[in-house]
């Protein structure tokens, strides 16, 4: 059918597209996340600009009449748009460059600090020119710790110094080129995956055109793009049978980022499940077979994973990378919602923060509700798709800290179901911005209300019209 749009509607699509496409450098040159009113007011003019992009409800709504190909052009030029631009909300780029330095170099990132190498006379050659600079970018808390991020992130890291491009501006853009071609794949992958779900693949949008997701994925430099693009492959390979390649792309995500290795349980229950509930007679032939097909998963999980650990396996590496991870659970907090509360009454009980108490039970409740929603999958009462998107805002919601690019996984699983907390949470997540000042950070417990209530409000009402539906198929949207 051919997609007929009126000059008006034109008028305001284009005109929209021109002022975001000014509007995203404008907003990383001039704005600082300590400017908070200011930020939230930028925030919330480039969602007002992109809802007709966003809005693809109904035949007559704007999103939903126009071409497809006019969406990938609007979203591949706003990405642009920010090519040689700075991160002005995170200073996380400023270790990538540090640990790609020393992997370009052979030198494994995950053996000492970027403290002890600029203190260690004998690696004094190995870091880099600009080390101290780098350094005091980091900030502290960095520089304090051994690198946190899996191999094949940091393999991305180093790609600007394989190159040889020695200024830090050429090498960003090297980075931002990685996380743009990302999204470009999950542009198509994403509605394949949605018509296959009997799912508008306009929805999409709801990532490719997302400020949210243009600003803390592109503009800051954070990898979740290729988190969300390995979770919608191995979505969309396990749906066409093809196994052993869906645990290969599972396996990449963990390459990025350790998230996807809560999902393999739900996986797995999954596989477990097909044709076991179809019929009350089914036989030993088909549980064998659902093994087999698990084994398949299994393997190429398992030798992805090994493949893309081996050039960093070391004995006092694995330990330090542990060690980093355990920060997570048990020292960091930012922007937390559940743990807050337990904090607030360790304080009442002991009168100190209890978080090497609080954030490990918080965790070990986050593997009972990955285990319980694995048994709903198993037992075809809910689709993998919605236990996955449920399994990740639980666990933020229970994490002791969240930043706001982790809510990236939430939305791109919520797009694939009927979902739209993930819609709900990019626009309020940024709230969190709120703790930043001239001075340093300092959390505002209203503003983490507003964010929390307004998501655990929503995912209540979502969780009730959740437990009410039983789904045949455990792959189908719920």
């Amino acid at each position: 059918m051919t997609i007929e749009l009126s000059g008006k509607k034109r008028l305001i699509y284009w005109s929209a597209f021109l002022v975001l496409f000014a509007g995203y450098p404008l907003f990383t040159h001039f704005i600082e996340r300590s400017d908070t009113w200011l930020l939230f007011s930028a925030y919330a003019s480039l969602w007002i600009l992109s809802l007709p992009g966003l809005l693809i409800h109904g035949p007559s709504s704007m999103g939903a009449s126009i071409p497809w190909t006019w969406d990938f052009i609007v979203g591949l030029g706003l990405r642009l748009s920010l090519m040689f631009t700075l991160p002005n909300l995170s200073q996380d780029i400023y270790r990538f460059l540090w640990d790609g330095h020393l992997v370009a170099q052979g030198i494994s990132p995950y053996l000492f600090t970027p403290e002890q190498l600029i203190t260690t006379e004998q690696w004094l050659e190995s870091v880099p020119e600009n080390a101290s600079w780098l350094i005091d970018k980091m900030g502290p808390l960095s520089a304090g710790n051994h690198s946190n991020y899996p191999p094949i992130t940091q393999w991305i890291f180093a790609l600007g110094h394989w190159l040889q491009i020695k200024s830090i501006t050429g090498q960003i853009a090297v980075l931002r080129l990685t996380i743009i071609l990302a999204d470009l794949l999950l542009f198509f992958v994403g509605r394949l995956l949605l018509n296959k779900l009997s799912l508008n693949p306009k929805y999409i949008n709801w990532y490719f055109l997302n400020p949210f997701v243009i600003l803390e994925l592109t503009g800051n430099l954070h990898f979740e793009a290729f988190i969300a693009l390995c979770l919608v492959g191995c979505l969309w390979l396990l749906i066409r049978g093809a196994y052993l390649w869906a645990g290969i792309a599972l396996g990449i995500g963990v390459g990025i980022k350790l998230i996807p290795l809560m999902f393999v349980p739900l996986i797995a229950a999954y596989l477990l499940s097909q044709n076991q509930w179809m019929s009350q007679n089914w036989s030993k032939a088909s549980s064998g077979k659902n093994i087999q097909t698990l084994g398949k998963f299994i393997s190429g999980l398992l030798i992805c994973i090994a493949l893309f650990s081996a050039p960093f396996f070391d004995t006092v590496g694995v330990f330090n990378y542990a060690e980093t991870t355990r920060l997570w659970f048990t020292k960091f907090e930012f922007n937390a919602s559940f743990y807050y509360f337990f904090r607030w009454l360790g304080f009442l009980w002991k009168g100190y923060n209890l978080i090497a108490l609080f954030g490990p039970l918080l965790s070990g409740i986050s593997v009972l509700i990955i285990l319980y929603l694995s048994r709903l999958v198993w037992l075809n009462q809910c689709s993998l798709i919605a236990a996955m998107m449920w399994t990740m805002l639980l666990y933020l919601l229970l994490a002791t800290t969240v930043h706001p690019w982790y809510w990236t996984t939430v939305l791109i699983l919520s797009i694939m179901t009927k979902s739209r907390i993930g819609l709900i949470g990019s626009v309020v997540v940024f709230l969190s911005y709120s703790a930043y000042q001239a001075l340093g950070v300092d959390e505002k417990p209203i503003w983490i209300l507003i964010e929390y209530g307004l998501i655990i409000g929503f995912a209540l009402f979502e969780w009730s019209d959740f437990r009410r539906q039983r789904l045949p198929q455990p792959c189908q949207n719920s």
